[in-house]
Order: structure tokens, then C-alpha cells, then sequence
């Protein structure tokens, strides 16, 4: 493995217009990167791999294997795949051009186990909570989950729902809006019936509706007012 870093995915990661929003921030990528590497992890995993901005930030860190999960590569005209392939790191990608939830039952069931699982692919709140059901299984104790795009609703109450209902996953602060962190902390010793209640405020919905109309018109008056909205607030997934 090459000894790049950052400086060398900021300067070689290509992100078209029309989808480059779509992407992992590079100061989210930083974040990942210096995660991984300060912890010493090398077994990763990833759902959503999109333009490659995460994988490659989490690669460049381990220096070791990566799984990355995402069905639906050829619709970025594989733009991931070939970031990577100009970084370098194609030889050390173990790359599932499959949805999640037929892969992570597989890797479980071959009894794999990560020390770092990053969450970004379908960000239905059904979808991810099936990602997040299976990386709770496959992490390692000491390990870390991390969910990304908590401005979205469903990702928000998937954060709330671990909150209030996983004491073997331990939330960690970290001062980025857009990213939750859970780091495994012992057995599931839920007794089989158990269920804690879990949902959003009035706050979080203010939130949700401010990062769509960001989202979808981020150079449109309303997309500006909003993301002055946003930071007026400091509207985030802790809302």
C-alpha cells in the first residue's frame, strides 16, 4: 500500500457536477480518516460507497483491506471505483456490487467481524436500521459505528432508537453535525421483549425540512436562507 494521505485524496478524488453533493464532505473524510488511524483499525466496512471520497479517507488510514457495499456504482459511471483506482487503493478494495442487506448477512455468516463500519448507503429509516441491526453484530467489541447524513429524518430517529435502546453501543461526542458515532461496549443483554420508546421534537423536524430545501436548492434564495437558518439554529441530529 502507497503511503498517501489526504492531501493526496484532496487532490486526486474527481467529483462531477450534478452528484458531487451526493459526496462524503473531505472534512468528513478527515474526520474518518484520523478515527481509523488513531485506533489502529484495519478491518472496515462501509454501506454506500458513491464517489469513493470515504472509502478512500478510511483506506488511506488502515492501510489494510476495505469492504465497500453499494449497488448502484454503474449509476455514478463507476466515478467511486475510478478515484480509487487513480489512488491506488483498487488492490486492497473488496468491493460488493450488491444491496446490504444481502451481503451483511453473508459476512456474518462467514463469521467476519469489523473494527470499524461506516454507515452511508439507503437512507430509508427501514433500510439503514437493517445496516445498523447487522453492523451491531459484525463490530467488534472496542469497535465503531458511524452513521452519516444525520440531518435526515430517518437517520435522526435510527440515532434516537440506538440512544434509547442499545446500552451496549456507547454514543460518542464529536463536534461534526452531519455524522453520529457508536463505539460497541459489551453484549446485547436486552431480554427479548425489551423496547424503549424512541422519536424526534419539533426541533428535529424544523431541521429535517431546513436540510431538504438545503439539499434539493443549495444555490437558490430559499437553499441560502435555509442554511443561515441552519447555522443561526445549529440545527443537527442531537436537535
Amino acid at each position: 500500500m502507497t503511503t498517501i494521505g489526504m492531501p493526496e485524496v484532496r487532490a486526486s478524488i474527481q467529483l462531477p457536477e450534478g452528484i458531487r453533493s451526493s459526496a462524503v464532505k473531505f472534512s468528513e473524510g478527515e474526520y474518518l480518516h484520523e478515527l481509523v488511524r488513531a485506533n489502529g483499525f484495519r478491518r472496515t466496512l462501509e454501506t454506500g460507497f458513491g464517489l469513493g471520497v470515504s472509502a478512500a479517507s478510511i483506506m488511506t488510514a488502515s492501510r489494510a483491506r476495505h469492504v465497500a457495499i453499494d449497488p448502484f456504482q454503474r449509476d455514478y459511471d463507476d466515478c467511486g471505483l475510478k478515484n480509487l483506482e487513480r489512488l491506488g487503493l483498487t488492490p486492497n478494495l473488496e468491493f460488493h456490487a450488491e444491496y446490504s442487506h444481502s451481503v451483511l448477512p453473508r459476512l456474518l455468516a462467514q463469521g467476519r467481524t469489523f473494527e470499524f463500519i461506516f454507515i452511508d448507503g439507503d437512507h430509508k429509516f427501514d433500510g439503514q436500521f437493517v445496516d445498523f441491526y447487522f453492523a451491531a453484530s459484525l463490530i467488534e467489541e472496542g469497535g465503531f459505528i458511524v452513521l452519516h447524513d444525520t440531518w435526515m429524518r430517518g437517520t435522526s430517529y435510527l440515532v434516537n432508537y440506538a440512544r434509547a435502546n442499545r446500552r451496549d453501543l456507547e454514543p460518542v461526542p464529536q463536534s461534526l453535525r452531519n455524522i453520529a458515532v457508536f463505539r460497541k461496549r459489551g453484549a446485547d443483554r436486552r431480554g427479548w421483549m425489551h423496547f424503549e420508546g424512541f422519536g424526534g421534537t419539533p426541533r428535529s423536524w424544523i431541521a429535517h425540512k431546513v436540510n431538504q430545501r438545503l439539499h434539493a436548492q443549495p444555490d437558490s434564495f430559499l437553499g441560502k436562507a435555509a442554511l443561515r437558518v441552519k447555522d443561526a439554529l445549529k440545527l443537527s441530529w442531537s436537535s
